[in-house]
């Protein structure tokens, strides 16, 4: 099984990142799915550590004054 290249178009360009769905099948499984549904469209990074990691997914975030956080949903159904 392949895994999914995820494609992420920011306004400091674009990147792409492989999805483990063969080692994290929730996790990963959880993520292509939303993916696939829109759910991070217009959704902004609010963490950023370089060479390590990015954070990003609260759909409180297309409002730029909104301090919640969290989808609100669990990756377990």
């Amino acid at each position: 099984m392949t895994n999914p290249i995820a494609t992420f178009e920011t306004s400091l360009g674009t990147f792409q990142a492989e999805i483990f769905v063969d080692k994290m099948p929730i996790t990963g499984g959880n993520f292509v799915r939303l993916a696939k549904e829109g759910f991070y469209d217009g959704l902004h990074f609010h963490r950023v550590i370089a060479d390590f990691m990015c954070q990003f997914g609260c759909p409180h975030s297309r409002d730029p004054m909104s301090g919640r956080a969290g989808t609100g949903q669990s990756p377990y159904g």
